[in-house]
Formats: structure tokens, C-alpha cells, sequence
């Protein structure tokens, strides 16, 4: 009996130990996670200089059937989220923020690209959050496929959320891959390339609605 006792005790200071050592780790945010601060005038600077090289790069007059490329570095990502998501998802457009989302930031590895965030939790304070996607061209169109999820450094199965997931793609898969300009050109994203700590954008500029490359020397 005493045996038995003893063995009840030690059974639940191991479950109250795991039990506090997963609630510690979903706290923990990945190694990464450390969202620059737009008020410091560097980060506000890079941001800056991302969205001119970006607009440049897809504005640019490029001779007939050119393939280019642009590297976009998590510095560079990570600048412009800190201080012009917001202002870009409400300039012209039905979306803002969700108010439990905080503090966005993006990760790029060889494996995919991590998009983490503080998150609120039925009513709780933020707890951190990291999803992984593998994002791909097929044919012309945009994919995302999901292929692990963190709360805090807890890895939670992707199967748990299926009816999210189906959802995601619904909104994602199948997208043209196209970002019109203001002159009415277009830029064909062909590829993206995933690096440590960059992605890579393989693209082609088209003549308006046509598919056509931009002809050389055209104006």
C-alpha cells in the first residue's frame, strides 16, 4: 500500500513538473523571434530603402524576354513590418490588422519561410506563435502548403488544424502569380527560391494584360 502511495506521488509530481515545463516553453518565442523596433531611425531607414529597391526593381524598362531577380534579405522584410503592414493592408483595401496579432516577423531558411507573431489567446497575454509554410509557382500560380507550427517552442501537429488549413489554401493556392504596376505593366513571379535569411524572386515584366515581355528599348 505504501508502495502504491508512493508511486501515486511520484506520478503526479512528473505530470505537475511536464505540465509546468510545457506551459513554460509556450512562452518561449523561436530563437529569431526578435522584432526590430521601426521607431529607431536605422529600421525605419531599411524599410526605406526595401520599398524604393523593391518599386525600382519591378518598375524597371527591361529588354525583350528578360528573366531578373531580386533578393530579399529577413532584415529587409522584417524593417518593413515593423512600422508599414498596417498602413499598407489599409491604404485602398478592406483589411487591417487582427487586434490579437502583435509584432510580426518573417524568418527564410532552405526548409520554407517561418511567419511568427505575439498572439492573444482567449483573452490571455500574447503568447508567441511561428508557422512554417513552403510557398511554390506551378504554372503560373501562387502555392502555400503548411508544414509545422510552434506555440512558443511547442511543436503542435498541423493536423489539429485542418479546417484552417483547408482554408488557407482556398485563399492562397491557385493565386496568379502577377503584380500589376501603376503603368499597367505587369511582373510575372516565375520562382521563388528560399536561402538562409533571404528569399528569392525569379520574375519577368509583361506588357499590359497581354503576357508579353516588355520590348527592348521600350518606354
Amino acid at each position: 500500500m505504501k508502495k502504491l502511495f508512493f508511486i501515486l506521488i511520484v506520478s503526479i509530481a512528473v505530470f505537475a513538473v511536464a505540465i509546468g515545463l510545457l506551459s513554460w516553453l509556450s512562452w518561449q518565442p523561436q530563437p529569431w523571434y526578435s522584432p526590430p523596433d521601426y521607431d529607431q531611425p536605422e529600421v525605419k531607414k531599411l524599410a526605406d530603402r526595401a520599398e524604393y529597391r523593391l518599386n525600382e526593381e519591378f518598375h524597371k524598362v527591361r529588354p525583350t524576354s528578360d528573366v531578373w531577380r531580386i533578393r530579399i534579405t529577413d532584415e529587409a522584410m522584417n524593417a518593413w513590418l515593423s512600422g508599414r503592414l498596417e498602413g499598407w493592408l489599409t491604404h485602398d483595401r478592406e483589411l487591417e490588422m487582427p487586434p490579437e496579432l502583435h509584432d510580426p516577423q518573417v524568418h527564410v531558411t532552405r526548409e520554407g519561410i517561418w511567419l511568427a507573431a505575439m498572439i492573444e489567446l482567449e483573452s490571455e497575454s500574447p503568447r508567441p506563435v511561428a508557422l512554417q509554410l513552403w510557398t511554390w509557382i506551378d504554372e503560373g500560380t501562387l502555392n502555400v502548403e503548411p508544414i509545422a507550427l510552434r506555440l512558443g517552442k511547442i511543436p503542435i501537429p498541423i493536423s489539429l488544424f485542418k479546417n484552417a488549413i483547408t482554408g488557407l489554401h482556398e485563399k492562397t493556392n491557385g493565386v496568379d502569380a502577377i503584380a500589376p504596376l501603376m503603368d499597367d505593366r505587369e511582373v510575372a513571379i516565375r520562382a521563388i527560391t528560399f536561402e538562409d535569411g533571404a528569399l528569392v524572386l525569379t520574375c519577368q515584366t509583361l506588357l499590359p494584360k497581354s503576357g508579353i515581355p516588355q520590348e527592348h528599348g521600350a518606354e
